[in-house]
């Protein structure tokens, strides 16, 4: 299956990039990463050009990295500084394939196709990871299935009740309506629910024991890109405020292969910011909330793989929001397969 190729996707968390080579492989491309002197990422292919040795197996000098097998030094833009045992120098052809990257709001995004069409206004704004007045955990997993089946997960949350019964199992997700909404290449979704209990999770970091009402909504983007957005408070009549968010779940999902990806996500919130205790209970309970989920998603992928009927996956009600991301992300797929044979 192809993947959308003018596009960013998040290579790393800002944390995992440091004064060496990080290797990952994203749309079946290898690369590798680094920090130069002044704290700027570099990305090239982690293929030295010479004898295709990975460049991630070298070391990082200055802002240079050097290839482990015969010593050729590369910059960031992917130019050959250097080649030992050859003098003269390896000609001007001799480079390594360069990405374009930005790193912002705890992310380091990369640029997977022509780089003269990498347009920074297409990044998502994921500001809340780092903006005053919220408070976020990171964290980030490897999961053996296809991203679509993620972006399937994530909107979707009737599953909730089911898979994460002592984290974030919700009382009421299953029988309130999901509203979907497709404007352009975005999908939204606002769920709501009335006089309910609160979820584990909102017992424990929020101390909750009464009825409340939730409300909820997600957002995706194209081509991996999906912020929950979540408010509760005691029940009581009246209107709910919308614009009163409690907390966010930020989700950028990036295809390493056909069959396995790569999961970024956090979880960043707007009250009892200088607690500690709340910050742990929310990286607890939510990292253990998503194993659950990537330990679901590969098994379904291993079912997948191994049905031989030929048998499309069904789609119902609350499959809405899943179903036009596939719509979206197949259309442009197309677009990309005729621009190509323009």
């Amino acid at each position: 299956m192809p993947f959308l190729r003018n596009q960013w996707y998040v290579a790393a968390q800002s944390s995992e990039i440091e004064a060496r080579p990080f290797a990952r492989w994203i749309l079946g491309e290898p690369l590798v990463l680094f920090r130069r002197r002044d704290g700027s990422v570099a990305a090239l292919e982690d293929r030295c050009p010479h004898r295709r040795a990975p460049l991630s197996a070298g070391e990082v000098l200055g802002d240079e990295i050097q290839c482990g097998y015969h010593g050729a030094r590369f910059k960031g833009d992917g130019t050959c500084t250097l080649f030992p045992s050859q003098p003269s120098g390896p000609g001007r052809g001799f480079a390594a394939r360069s990405y374009r990257v930005v790193e912002r709001q705890a992310l380091v995004f990369v640029w997977m196709g022509d780089a003269a069409r990498a347009d920074t206004e297409a990044l998502p704004d994921w500001s809340a990871n780092t903006a005053p007045g919220w408070k976020a955990v990171h964290g980030y997993r490897h999961v053996k299935g296809h991203y679509q089946l993620v972006l399937d997960n994530l909107l979707d949350l009737t599953h909730l009740p089911f898979v994460h019964k002592t984290t974030l199992a919700q009382p009421g997700m299953v029988e309130a309506p999901t509203k979907v909404e497709v404007e352009g290449d975005v999908v939204r979704t606002l769920r709501v629910m009335r006089e309910v209990d609160p979820a584990p999770i909102h017992r424990v970091v929020r101390k909750f024991e009464g009825k409340v009402d939730r409300w909820q909504t997600s957002e995706f983007r194209a081509p991996g890109y999906i912020g929950i957005t979540l408010g509760l408070r005691p029940a009581a009549p009246g209107e709910l405020r919308m614009d009163e968010v409690s907390h966010m779940v930020i989700n950028s999902i990036t295809p390493e292969t056909e069959r396995s990806c790569h999961y970024f996500w956090s979880l960043t919130r707007r009250f009892a910011l200088e607690d500690e205790e709340v910050t742990r209970q929310f990286r607890e309970m939510t990292g253990a909330a998503f194993e659950e989920d990537a330990a679901l998603i590969e098994a379904q992928q291993r079912m997948i793989e191994s049905d031989a009927s030929g048998r499309s996956l069904v789609g119902f009600r609350e499959d809405q929001a899943g179903l036009a991301a596939r719509r979206i992300i197949a259309r442009m797929l197309e677009e990309q397969s005729q621009r190509a044979a323009a």
